[in-house]
């Protein structure tokens, strides 16, 4: 399905190369496959980056271009660079789609209360949007916002958020569902979380090692594995893991500080170096994000 429809986003382009939303739409798909399937390469993500720049050259102000590219910058460790790209448009903007691609820089960089409030101001100017909301509200431990999800749109977080909230039946059995559908590393990641919910701690580290090994690269992603990683003791495996989270531009600092599932790594000389580089990188953000006058333009306080 993805490769039909990147086919067809090439024979646009191809019919119309000034067409910036057909540009900024194939930059989505090469994302999405080099993401999600396990034949995505990094040539997919050049790929990618190359239409959205092609998208934003075509219109600078391309809201779609925008917000699409906002979510490669993230995997590609550029979050920062999408927040100071995207709050200059989103001041005084008119269009959610602006606030919908900060959601998650912001996330990545630590911000979370600005990237709930970017989310805020998504919604309010288009009620339908949807957004990555959802990964904020999992790392603040919002669990009953995110359990009130389908599961079927993100197996791993609203699957874990349902047993935090007490519902592990529902949870182990829609899981289930998705890994008997499902054979991409979405599977995976429901197989991951169910075993985990049923105290199967090697098969769920086993899962986890399938997604790691596959060549699976979103900084966020990995982050889960490695807090999952640490909930099951594999302490070592989940330090090397959260080293190359932040390597990849996922510095989250207050989930990482406060996070349940990450105890067993706080208490490691390792985790303490980790964690200054986190902390050194969110408090950078924090800078360049009042510079920037965020919160007058998420309208915060």
């Amino acid at each position: 399905q993805w490769d039909a429809a990147r086919d067809l986003y090439l024979r646009c382009v191809d019919v119309d190369p000034c067409y910036a939303p057909a540009w900024a739409r194939l930059g989505r798909i090469y994302h999405v496959i080099a993401k999600y399937l396990p034949s995505g390469t990094k040539d997919g993500l050049q790929k990618a980056e190359s239409a959205f720049r092609q998208a934003l050259d075509l219109n600078p102000d391309l809201p779609l271009a925008h917000k699409s590219y906002a979510q490669l910058e993230v995997d590609l460790g550029r979050a920062l660079d999408a927040i100071r790209r995207l709050i200059p448009h989103a001041r005084g903007a008119a269009d959610s789609e602006f606030f919908a691609g900060l959601i998650s820089p912001l996330r990545y960089c630590g911000l979370l209360a600005a990237s709930v409030a970017a989310h805020r101001r998504a919604i309010a100017l288009e009620p339908k949007i949807r957004t990555s909301v959802q990964h904020t509200w999992f790392l603040q431990r919002d669990y009953a916002h995110v359990a009130a999800l389908r599961v079927e749109d993100h197996p791993y977080i609203v699957g874990l958020s349902l047993a935090e909230e007490g519902r592990r039946t529902d949870a182990i059995a829609a899981l289930k569902t998705i890994e008997e559908r499902v054979k991409t590393r979405m599977g995976d990641f429901a197989c991951a979380a169910r075993t985990l919910i049923e105290g199967d701690a090697d098969t769920s580290a086993a899962a986890v090692e399938r997604i790691v090994s596959s060549g699976f690269g979103d900084p966020e992603g990995l982050y889960y594995l490695a807090r999952h990683l640490s909930h099951l003791d594999r302490v070592d495996a989940a330090l090397q893991l959260l080293e190359r989270v932040i390597t990849g531009g996922f510095f989250c600092y207050p989930a990482m500080m406060s996070d349940p599932w990450l105890e067993q790594l706080r208490t490691t000389s390792g985790f303490a170096g980790l964690s200054r580089q986190v902390e050194e990188k969110y408090r950078a953000a924090e800078k360049e994000f009042a510079a920037l006058d965020g919160n007058q333009n998420l309208q915060i306080g």
